[in-house]
């Protein structure tokens, strides 16, 4: 098994990870990136049986239809839909960029309905912070979404075992950077994936002995046994993080 692996997303529209699409070493989750396509519609209303869902907006609008409710999607904005929950997309406002995240990538797509010929979009919906039992919907521009596990467990901001989440937003050189040298060790995990998508800036990691830069516009796969750290941001920074599935198995070397 390699020490890593690299994908580009940058204007790449199409499966970067899905182990019914792709070369992958797992299903563990299913990585789908737009760039810049039109809006559409999704020709049934689906559920998952055992997989969460997540959208996240970067450019554009996106509406859903989640149970029997529409819900808009702005740019830098999540939305998550709980396994066995009616949900599809209904259309938006293009060009789209945006990625859909599926814990686990399991093959468990069930058809409920068939796509409403009418529907109604409310023209404002203030509150875009929302938790619900179907998911939620939150701003990625708020700070407290930002910098901070946004899905998870233990102090995670919303529940999940499946997708360990977090949206890094560092504007200067000291914020990108800080602490590193003093707290930054070589680590694993000794059973899973972890996974570092740049939006701007660079990352640089130490994986093993090898120094690797990960650029916008770039996804970085680290398997689990692979000794890795963060070795350096240049800023502004922007960029994700997420690890599947969610276990206490960090190890420090």
């Amino acid at each position: 098994m390699p020490k890593y692996r690299r994908y580009v997303f940058g204007d790449f529209t199409g499966y970067l990870l899905d182990p019914r699409f792709t070369d992958t070493s797992h299903d563990l989750v299913a990585i789908r990136h737009s760039s810049a396509v039109s809006h559409w519609s999704d020709q049934y209303i689906h559920s998952h049986g055992e997989s969460e869902e997540y959208y996240l907006l970067l450019e554009g609008q996106m509406d859903l239809i989640i149970e029997d409710e529409i819900w808009t999607l702005k740019p830098m904005e999540m939305l998550m839909v709980r396994p066995t929950i009616p949900h599809a997309v209904i259309g938006g406002i293009g060009p789209i960029k945006h990625f859909v995240f599926r814990a686990p990538a399991a093959a468990d797509w069930q058809t409920q309905n068939e796509m409403p010929e009418f529907y109604f979009v409310p023209e404002s919906q203030d509150q875009r912070e929302v938790l619900k039992e179907w998911g939620f919907r939150c701003s990625l521009r708020s700070h407290q979404n930002m910098n901070c596990w946004l899905t998870g467990i233990g102090s995670a901001r919303n529940w999940s075992t499946d997708f360990l989440f977090a949206y890094l937003d560092y504007p200067t050189y000291e914020e990108a950077n800080a602490g590193i040298g003093a707290r930054h060790k070589l680590y694993l995990h000794r059973s899973s994936w972890e996974y570092y998508a740049v939006l701007e800036g660079e990352k640089t990691l130490q994986i093993e002995t090898e120094m690797v830069s990960v650029k916008a516009g770039e996804l970085l796969e680290v398997p689990p046994g692979v000794k890795h750290f963060m070795a350096g941001r240049k800023a502004p920074y922007r960029g994700l993080m997420f690890r599947v599935p969610v276990l206490l198995d960090k190890e420090t070397i």
